[in-house]
C-alpha cells in the first residue's frame, strides 16, 4: 500500500464516538498527525502567525514571567508568613470555646456526606471538583485545628473522607431512571441540604458546651453567614418573582415596592438596620438579625433573576399546562418554575458569589470579627504590626477558593442542565 493510500485509509476510517461508529465527511477528514506536530501548527497558527502578533505574544509572555516571578519571590522569600500560622485559630475559627473544636469536625463530617451524596444523585457532576473540595477542605482543616495532635486530626480528616465515600456510594446505587426511589431519595437529600445551615448551627451551639452566638467569629463565621443569606434569599426570592410578574395587580405592586426599596439601599445600609431598628423588632443575637438582613437583601436580587427566567419562557409552556388540565399553581411548580430557575442559573451563582463576597463588608459596620475583622486583630499585634499584606493575601486567597468552587459548580451545573443550548 502507498503511503497516499495509507493516509487516505487513516481519514476514512470510521471513529468511536458514545459506542457507534461514525465517518467523517470528506471536507473534515484529514491524516492522523503526531501530537507534537499539531502542537506546533497550533502555536503557529494562534501566536506566530505574523510579526505583530508575534511581538504580541512575545511581550505577554515576558510581563507573564514576571508576575511569576514575582509571586514565587513573595511566597518564598520576601513575606512573613508566621503572622498566618501563629494566628491562624484567630483568624479561621475565632473565639471557639477550647474543648469544644470537635463540634467543628462533626460539622464538617455531615457537609462531606452531603456533598459525597449530592456526587452520587447528580453524577454528572464532575468528580474532579468533589477532589478539589476535598483537598481545599483538608488544607483547611489542617489550620483550623493546630493545637490537637496530628493523630486526633488525621482520624477525623479520615472519617470525613470515609463518609464522604459512602455518601457517593450509596446514592449511586439510588436508579438512574425516574421513579419512587429516586423521587423519594431526591426529595430526602433536597431537605438535607436546605436544613443543612440550621443543623450545622445546632452541631455548633446546642447542649452544654456549646458555642455562644457570641463567639462564632473568623472565617468560620463567613462560611456561616453567605450559605444562610444565599438560601434565604432563594427563599424570599422566587414568591417576590411570582408576586411581581402576577396579574392582581396589589400583589405585583406591593412585590415592586419591596424590590426597588431593598435595592435601591446598599449593603452596608442595611446592615446598619440589623444592628439599630430590628433589634427592636426581632431582638435575638446580633448574627442572627444579620442573616435576616443578607436574606432580605441577595431575595430582593434574586427575585429579579428569576422573574427575568420567567419572562423568557414562551406563552406556549403556560398554555401546555392548562391544556392537560393542570391548575395554574400545577402549572407554575411543575412546568414554569423548573424551567426560569434553570435559565437563571449564571446570575443567581453570580449573585450568591457577590454575596459570599460582601461578607468581608460586616466587621466595618457591625461588632462581628469575620475574616477580616481577625486579620485585623492579628495585625495589631505589636510584632506583626508591619505584617498588613501577608494577611490581606491569605485572607484573599480564602475568599477566592470558596468563590472558585462555587463557580465550577455552576458550570458543571449548568453543562448538565444544558444552560444556553437550544
Amino acid at each position: 500500500m502507498t503511503e497516499s493510500e495509507e493516509r487516505l485509509t487513516s481519514t476514512t476510517a470510521p471513529t468511536e464516538r458514545h459506542g457507534q461508529k461514525v465517518v467523517l465527511p470528506p471536507h473534515r477528514q484529514r491524516a492522523a498527525r503526531p501530537y507534537q506536530v499539531r502542537a506546533a501548527n497550533w502555536l503557529r497558527i494562534n501566536l506566530f502567525a505574523s510579526w505583530d502578533r508575534t511581538l504580541l505574544t512575545v511581550i505577554s509572555f515576558a510581563i507573564l514571567g514576571s508576575v511569576i516571578a514575582f509571586v514565587v519571590w513573595f511566597v518564598m522569600s520576601y513575606a512573613n508568613w508566621n503572622v498566618v500560622t501563629d494566628n491562624r485559630r484567630l483568624l479561621l475559627i475565632g473565639s471557639f470555646p477550647h474543648g469544644a473544636e470537635w463540634r467543628l469536625w462533626v460539622g464538617l463530617c455531615f457537609v462531606f456526606t452531603l456533598a459525597g451524596a449530592s456526587y452520587g444523585m447528580w453524577s454528572k457532576l464532575g468528580l474532579r471538583d468533589g477532589l478539589f473540595i476535598v483537598i481545599g477542605s483538608a488544607f483547611a482543616l489542617f489550620m483550623i485545628l493546630h493545637e490537637t495532635s496530628q493523630a486526633w486530626a488525621a482520624l477525623w480528616f479520615g472519617v470525613a473522607v470515609v463518609l464522604l465515600s459512602v455518601g457517593y456510594l450509596l446514592c449511586r446505587l439510588v436508579p438512574r431512571e425516574e421513579g419512587p426511589t429516586r423521587r423519594v431519595a431526591t426529595r430526602v437529600l433536597g431537605l438535607l441540604l436546605a436544613l443543612s445551615v440550621p443543623i450545622v448551627f445546632a452541631l455548633l451551639m446546642a447542649g452544654p458546651g456549646g458555642a455562644d452566638a457570641n463567639e462564632l467569629s473568623g472565617y468560620l463565621l463567613n462560611l456561616l453567614l453567605a450559605p444562610a443569606g444565599i438560601a434565604g434569599g432563594i427563599l424570599v426570592g422566587i414568591p417576590l418573582a411570582l408576586g411581581r410578574a402576577s396579574s392582581l395587580k396589589a400583589i405585583s405592586w406591593t412585590c415592586t415596592a419591596y424590590i426597588e426599596v431593598v435595592r435601591g439601599a446598599p449593603l452596608i445600609g442595611w446592615l446598619f438596620v440589623a444592628l439599630f431598628i430590628l433589634s427592636d423588632i426581632i431582638g435575638g443575637d446580633l448574627i442572627v438579625r444579620t442573616m435576616v438582613v443578607l436574606a432580605i437583601f441577595t431575595g430582593a436580587y434574586m427575585a429579579e433573576y428569576i422573574r427575568g427566567g420567567l419572562q423568557a419562557l414562551p406563552r406556549g409552556q403556560y398554555e401546555a399546562g392548562h391544556a392537560v388540565g393542570l391548575p395554574h399553581w400545577r402549572t407554575m411548580q411543575l412546568i414554569i418554575l423548573p424551567q426560569a430557575l434553570r435559565i437563571s442559573i449564571p446570575p443567581i451563582v453570580g449573585q450568591a458569589i457577590a454575596l459570599w463576597k460582601d461578607t468581608a463588608l460586616i466587621s466595618i459596620i457591625l461588632p462581628l470579627r469575620e475574616l477580616v475583622g481577625s486579620s485585623r486583630s492579628a495585625i495589631a499585634q505589636g510584632e506583626f504590626i508591619t505584617a498588613r499584606i501577608e494577611v490581606y493575601v491569605f485572607a484573599a486567597v480564602m475568599f477566592w477558593i470558596v468563590a472558585f468552587v462555587m463557580s465550577r459548580v455552576s458550570q458543571r451545573i449548568e453543562r448538565s442542565l444544558g444552560v444556553g443550548q437550544r
